[in-house]
């Protein structure tokens, strides 16, 4: 009883410390909770007495309760904080980072990430040139200067990669695409007056020339991620663009975790990505 005293005296030290709608945040057990806030002003402290308060508060297990954030570093950081308040508990509570997360399910449910499960990950080197064996196709020209056809190579690894971390796959990415050669049809062309009669007008060729580069950069995306399958490769957002499309498709998978964790909360949620915040909805 003196040990368990000795956290709940650290968690009362800590609470009184905190303003009115801190505390408001941390003692709002159920229900959704949304701490906008600074730098600095003890976003992450909330989160963690919050968890605490669950635990001192309700008969709820440890490890049926979710906290993600962005870094090891935070992970680590956020259970030593708990760990003040609770004790041994807090190493129960699951505190990943996103790609921790999808680590953990990769292994707790190999069978539905077939792109991953027998692959391994890509490396930069392997990737760039992966990206620069495209490039050179001669149907690729916007993306690939006749003076440095190399000149792309990383922009063009990057849009790959925001594009997945937005969970937008090559044939949502068509779409997309689509919809800008419609709205394209809808600006006029030519200069209908005025000394640049006649000429293209300016805004129609910036948009013709964004969509060109945009049907390069769908052919590369297609085709790289052909060949990383070929290759038995994925790559570092794979991991949690799988975990979305198996959490989407795999409602056993789906219904064990809903059912694990009664509580999930997110550490920074300002910087959480499409695909990220798609597991949070999930």
């Amino acid at each position: 009883m003196l040990y368990c005293s000795h956290f709940k005296r650290a968690f009362d030290e800590a609470y009184g410390m905190l303003n009115e709608k801190q505390k408001e945040a941390v003692d709002t057990i159920d229900g959704p909770v949304m701490v906008v806030a600074g730098p600095g002003t003890g976003k992450t402290q909330v989160l963690t007495l919050r968890i605490a308060n669950i635990l001192l508060q309700t008969d709820t297990a440890p490890e049926s309760i979710l906290a993600l954030t962005f870094t090891d570093s935070g992970a680590q950081a956020m259970r030593e904080r708990l760990r003040r308040y609770l004790g041994a508990r807090a190493y129960q509570v699951r505190i990943f980072t996103f790609h921790g997360f999808a680590q953990q399910l990769i292994a707790q449910y190999p069978d539905f990430y077939p792109k991953v499960i027998g692959s391994r990950p890509a490396s930069d080197v392997e990737k760039i040139h992966i990206i620069e064996f495209f490039l050179q196709r001669k149907d690729i020209s916007l993306l690939s200067p006749l003076g440095n056809p190399s000149y792309y190579v990383y922009h063009v690894m990057r849009m790959i990669g925001q594009l997945k971390q937005e969970y937008v796959s090559p044939d949502q990415f068509a779409e997309l695409i689509a919809a800008q050669e419609t709205e394209l049809e809808g600006i006029e062309k030519i200069h209908q007056k005025g000394a640049h009669k006649g000429k293209v007008r300016g805004e129609y060729t910036k948009k013709e020339k964004s969509i060109g580069k945009n049907k390069e950069l769908l052919l590369v995306y297609r085709q790289y991620e052909a060949l990383l399958s070929d290759a038995g490769l994925y790559d570092f957002e794979d991991m949690i663009v799988e975990t979305v499309t198996a959490l989407s498709t795999q409602e056993d998978m789906l219904r064990d975790l809903q059912e694990q964790y009664q509580y999930i909360l997110a550490d920074e949620h300002q910087d959480v990505n499409g695909s990220q915040n798609k597991i949070l909805e999930l």
